[in-house]
């Protein structure tokens, strides 16, 4: 996806920009829409909050948005191919919870961490 600054801000402003695919205009209004939820959204962080920010970012590009990954990843690196294991949906609400009731870490700390974590995950 390739556009400029005012590009966006135009497809943002719910303007259609020529030249821009109509897929990059859509994840740029998804993203939007994500960024106008986390904004809005009143609840603490949490899995299913997650879930949903997904949902809305994913919308046109996941088989199933708002889920967790339910089959192995692959991906090829420089150290050979790299297959994750299924995601424990358990062990990511035990995770997010540990992180977030850390008392020795501030919030930049964990939210630094937590988008670490999704990152790589």
């Amino acid at each position: 996806m390739n556009t400029t600054l005012s590009q966006t801000q135009t497809i943002i402003d719910g303007l259609g920009v020529d030249g821009v695919p109509i897929d990059d205009i859509n994840i740029i209004v998804q993203l939007k829409r994500a960024w106008q939820y986390i904004i809005n959204e009143d609840r603490p962080v949490s899995l299913r909050v997650m879930k949903n920010i997904n949902s809305v970012v994913a919308k046109m590009d996941s088989l199933v948005p708002g889920e967790l990954r339910n089959g192995s990843g692959f991906v090829a690196t420089l150290r050979g191919d790299f297959v994750s294991p299924d995601v424990d949906e358990q062990a990511e609400e035990k995770y997010l919870q540990e992180l977030l009731e850390n008392k020795d870490k501030s919030a930049t700390e964990k939210s630094i961490e937590l988008m670490y974590y999704l990152m790589r995950n």
